[in-house]
Order: structure tokens, then C-alpha cells, then sequence
């Protein structure tokens, strides 16, 4: 046998004979075709635990000396709890009500240690690893919930071995019709449950903010909960079409099928008129200048549709795979 079959060649066939069903035509009406495209995203949506009424363990309190960090367990379910940090700005006013941020972290190791200043910032990439940090700093209130499979929620990980912590248990998820994106939703849900709830927050200015997995989970939380009033997802402009003919995306990052309907840019453009800011780094290895170039111009389109060009914000910088807090912070400053 001279030649082997590839699979990556089946799947660039494939996608080249199935193309997404639902990316959107400039003939349609845009405003309806969102909605049309919502619909088909719930549709893909697997089963998931039955959420519980609000319950918030506080563990442990933190005074560091510009803000307090206090870790906590919110129950999602009846077989599931999320630990999660509270970073709460040390100058508060009695009484006084700030705008609130989830930070969503990415494949770092530390988690949530890191974006939130605790271990892991000081990494020769000026300390923009920490933006549950330099949020905090900044005035807000901040909640980072810890996804499965980093610290805090790790416990399983003796048996991952070196397989991909996302796969490993994706496909375990599988066996019972559920995803990790979805219970990710489902745990983002639910810390903002817990810090809508908090008397140091308005509940009608809260964002959401993150990196890598971290942008593409700003992306879904976003998408799926309309109490998130602006966002900024970064390093995170790539396509899951991209991703697949790489063999190259994690097991977390995607709802099953959804190359059947579209793609990021039509999951981005569902954010809209929501205020929304990408970030691009120069020298990002995982993300290639055509799927850029493709994703910001049907996001553009989008909000110029809906006439609220003003709403979004592209950020093109040097820093390669890292969140710019300095270029978030203004942006959320004016719509937050």
C-alpha cells in the first residue's frame, strides 16, 4: 500500500459537501435570522443536571491589600458544586454597588490561580495572565469560576494521565448524552447567579472577560445569558473548521454539530447588540490572519446591520496570545 486514507482529507471533503446550513445570507432578515440560528443552537444543546436554588459556601477569606479574595463553592446541582474566587475592590463605599466581571481562565495550569493574581501571573508576560487581577484593581467585582479539570476541580486528573484533560473527559461525558461546553454554560450560569446576587454588585452592569478557552467561554456564557451586558473574548479568533482539519481543538470547546448550522463568526454575531470588543495578538500561533480577517468582517456586518456600529470593538496588538486588560478596561469603562 503506497498511500494511507487520511481522515483529515475525509473531513475537508466532507465540509466541502456539507457546508454550514444557516450562515447568514444578505438577503434575510438579520434580526430573524438570529433568532433562527439561536433556535438551532438549543437544538444541539445535550441533557444536563438539574440546576438547584442559589446555595454559596464561602471557604475562606483573603485580605490581600487592595482587595479581598474570597473562595467559594456554589452549587449548581445535586451532584455538582463550582469553586469558584470572589475578588472584591478593597474601597468600597457602604452601600455602594460596582460593576461585576466573570473572568473565565484558559489552559493555563494554575486556573484561576493565575488570572486572579494568586499564583502563576509573574511569567515574563508582564502579568496580562492575571485580568481577574487588573479587574479588581480597576474597581470591579470579580467572580472566577474554575472549569473542570484545573484547580479546584481537578480531583480527577490522576487518572488522566498524559491524554488532554478535555478529551479524556468529553468523551467520558459523551456516554451519557452530555457535553463539557454545556455543563461549562451551565456552571457560568450559575456563578453569575452567585454574583448578580452579591450587595456589592448591579446586577444590570456585568461583564465577562477571558482568554483562549477562556475567550471562546466568554463567547458561549455570552451567547447564552443575556444578563452579560458587554464582553471581551480573546485569542479566540479561530474557526472550529480550522480547529477540525488540524486535528487541533480540545474537546471543550465546541457544542456537537455545529458545523452543521455555522461557524464562529455566525456564534460571534448572536453576541450583537450586545457590546462586544475582540482582541487579536501579532505572532498568536492558533489563530491564522484569513479566519481573522473572516470573523471580524461578518461581526462587523452584524452590528452594522442592527446600527449599533459603536457597540463593537476590534484590538489588533503585539502581545500575541494574551488578553490586553489595558485596551479591555476602556472599553468596558464606557459600556459597563
Amino acid at each position: 500500500m503506497n498511500q494511507s486514507e487520511s481522515f483529515i482529507d475525509f473531513l475537508d471533503r466532507y465540509g466541502h459537501q456539507h457546508p454550514p446550513e444557516m450562515v447568514y445570507q444578505a438577503s434575510e432578515d438579520f434580526g430573524v435570522w438570529q433568532a433562527q440560528f439561536y433556535d438551532a443552537l438549543l437544538g444541539l444543546r445535550g441533557v444536563l443536571p438539574d440546576r438547584v436554588d442559589l446555595d454559596v459556601e464561602t471557604v475562606d477569606v483573603i485580605e490581600e491589600a487592595d482587595h479581598t479574595r474570597h473562595v467559594l463553592r456554589i452549587r449548581v446541582s445535586d451532584i455538582s458544586t463550582l469553586v469558584a474566587y470572589l475578588l472584591v475592590p478593597g474601597n468600597l463605599a457602604e452601600g455602594e454597588k460596582r460593576p461585576a466581571i466573570v473572568a473565565s481562565h484558559g489552559h493555563v495550569a494554575q486556573g484561576i490561580d493565575a488570572i486572579c493574581g494568586v499564583a502563576g501571573v509573574d511569567d515574563g508576560a508582564g502579568g496580562r495572565r492575571g485580568y481577574g487581577l487588573a479587574a479588581v484593581r480597576s474597581g470591579y467585582v470579580v467572580l472566577a469560576p474554575a472549569w473542570w479539570g484545573w484547580p479546584g476541580r481537578d480531583g480527577h486528573l490522576d487518572r488522566v494521565g498524559n491524554r488532554d484533560r478535555c478529551n479524556v473527559i468529553n468523551m467520558a461525558a459523551e456516554m451519557y448524552g452530555m457535553n463539557v461546553t454545556d455543563l461549562h454554560i451551565q456552571d457560568g450560569q450559575a456563578a453569575i447567579d452567585a454574583l448578580v446576587a452579591r450587595p456589592e454588585v448591579d446586577g444590570e452592569r456585568v461583564g465577562c472577560i477571558g482568554n483562549s478557552y477562556g475567550g471562546r467561554s466568554t463567547m458561549w456564557l455570552t451567547l447564552f445569558d443575556k444578563r452579560i451586558k458587554a464582553c471581551v473574548p480573546t485569542g479566540s479568533m479561530n474557526t472550529f473548521r480550522e480547529r477540525s482539519l488540524k486535528l487541533s481543538s480540545c474537546g471543550i470547546q465546541y457544542l456537537p454539530g455545529i458545523l452543521r448550522y455555522g461557524d464562529v463568526p455566525e456564534l460571534f454575531s448572536l453576541i450583537a447588540p450586545r457590546p462586544m470588543q475582540l482582541q487579536a495578538g501579532d505572532g498568536d500561533g492558533l489563530i491564522n490572519e484569513n479566519d481573522r480577517k473572516l470573523i471580524l468582517a461578518t461581526v462587523q456586518n452584524a452590528y452594522h446591520k442592527l446600527g449599533v456600529e459603536g457597540h463593537f470593538d476590534f484590538k489588533q496588538h503585539s502581545d500575541g496570545h494574551l488578553l490586553r486588560w489595558d485596551l479591555a478596561e476602556a472599553f468596558l469603562a464606557k459600556h459597563l
